[in-house]
């Protein structure tokens, strides 16, 4: 059996180093709060329709921020997730903070998106690099992410390539 060295921070002993026999761990419970509804006049079932609402949520923003579509197995929009608003031209990206709300709703994949307040869509090195590890991260945890769209007040940019064919929310295929 193998053990590992955390030193004083956890085996149980308290901030003087005394040995502790029982102690105290906090239990938590998890839930989600709704803090308002967004009105869908159609599916998200295309790119073209994923970058419109992006922009409607995030296009006019000053800075930039990352949110989180979440979607059921029959790719219909069950959720929407402001992971971080960050600063003029930066925003920090973690897969916890990513996924924690898809994962509460029981989604099955998820559509990232966020702006770029210069209206320049090109993405970043770090753009590439945090779709790549969040879609890999997406493999370990089973929520497919379908795309990561990148928007402006005017326009959009679809990280995919291409969207799976089994993409237009018809209910006959699954993630």
């Amino acid at each position: 059996m193998s053990s590992f060295d955390c030193g004083s921070q956890c085996c149980g002993t308290d901030a003087e180093g005394n040995e502790m026999s029982n102690y105290r761990v906090p239990a938590y419970k998890c839930v989600l709060v709704r803090e308002r509804s967004i009105l869908l006049d159609k599916q998200i079932n295309s790119v073209a329709a994923a970058i419109e609402l992006a922009q409607r949520e995030l296009g006019n923003s000053p800075n930039e921020q990352l949110i989180v579509f979440s979607l059921d197995s029959k790719f219909r929009m069950i959720g929407q997730h402001t992971v971080t608003v960050g600063t003029l031209g930066a925003s920090l990206v973690h897969p916890r903070e990513v996924f924690r709300s898809a994962i509460i709703l029981n989604a099955a994949a998820i559509i990232i998106a966020h702006n770029h307040p210069s209206g320049d869509l090109t993405p970043s090195r770090q753009d590439r690099d945090n779709y790549d590890r969040l879609k890999r991260a997406g493999e370990i945890v089973g929520i497919q992410v379908l795309d990561s769209v990148i928007v402006s007040d005017s326009q959009g940019l679809s990280m995919a390539e291409t969207i799976p064919c089994n993409f237009a929310g018809n209910g006959s295929e699954t993630p």
